[in-house]
């Protein structure tokens, strides 16, 4: 059983503590528990019905309305009001509930409503990519467990695999053709199919090169695939040396292959090497392609 202190509370809500001590002793929604040595501390069903409460509070519930509603009358609250027509902070906060509750099916109709909606691309960068960022927060702060994480994610990687499954039948007869480098170290998959999702759209054939291939498969790769373009991950310190080992090689070659580096480490890998390109953000991969495109 997960344990949460009443800060974990604020993160994971929004609710202020000194909010959550006020309801408390007004409606007596939840009972903190306490350890041995008298530390209040909340359980994984105190979360649930905090965050459900919470929704139901921002979407206009009065408090001393919902708070001493039983779980089943709360959770038949919060369905209804998960339908929203527009991506904003309710959409969030109830995704954010079904991962707390590891909900499959209720975080998959969300999405897939989302989808629905707006497209792939909006409700990607505009409602999935501001989720994740939630999640890493929680993460850091130790609010969310790996279980957490690890099954957010893997639902939305399955998402971006439907979506390049769907443009199977394009015909890729843009020049551009691209190897996607994953250092060893780099656990960064949901990029890389991301990236793979785009440079379909685009009309765009990319190549994946797992972590264990060394420079001499990478050289041979950019000859048999006719690569113009290497797009790598750097987020890790041990990157940056494959970095190098990789732009000295790529040099050898002349002007026949374009650089590119995404990641938190990108930046300093542009500061020695003037240049390679760039990619800060998913925002700057999609004018990158638009370039590209723009230049055939």
């Amino acid at each position: 059983m997960a344990i949460y202190s009443i800060a974990d509370l604020e993160i994971l809500t929004g609710i202020k503590a000194h909010t959550i001590r006020i309801w408390e002793k007004r409606f007596n929604f939840v009972q903190p528990k306490r350890t041995a040595t008298n530390i209040r501390f909340y359980d994984d069903q105190d979360l649930k019905k905090i965050s459900r409460i919470a929704l139901l509070h921002n979407k206009g519930y009065r408090i001393s309305n919902i708070c001493n509603l039983k779980n089943n009358e709360l959770e038949d609250l919060v369905a209804q009001n998960a339908e929203v027509s527009l991506i904003n902070a309710d959409s969030l906060d109830a995704l954010t509930l079904n991962i707390l509750q590891l909900d499959e099916v209720k975080f998959i109709h969300l999405l897939n409503k989302q989808i629905e909606i707006r497209g792939f691309d909006f409700a990607f960068t505009e409602f999935i990519l501001p989720l994740l960022d939630k999640l890493n927060e929680m993460w850091l702060s130790g609010s969310i467990r790996k279980a957490h994480e690890e099954f957010a994610l893997q639902i939305i990687k399955r998402k971006i695999i439907q979506q390049i499954n769907i443009q199977e039948h394009i015909i890729k007869d843009n020049p551009n053709r691209f190897l996607l480098l994953m250092p060893q170290n780099e656990n960064q998959q949901l990029n890389r199919l991301y990236i793979e999702y785009m440079l379909s759209k685009n009309k765009m054939s990319g190549l994946y090169i797992s972590s264990d291939a060394d420079m001499r498969d990478v050289v041979e790769a950019i000859d048999i695939f006719k690569a113009n373009h290497i797009i790598t991950f750097v987020n890790e310190q041990a990157s940056l040396h494959y970095a190098d080992e990789l732009i000295s090689r790529v040099e050898l070659l002349g002007d026949k292959v374009e650089l590119s580096f995404l990641g938190y480490l990108a930046s300093t890998i542009f500061e020695k090497h003037p240049h390679i390109n760039e990619i800060k953000n998913y925002s700057c991969l999609i004018q990158f392609l638009k370039r590209l495109n723009n230049s055939i």
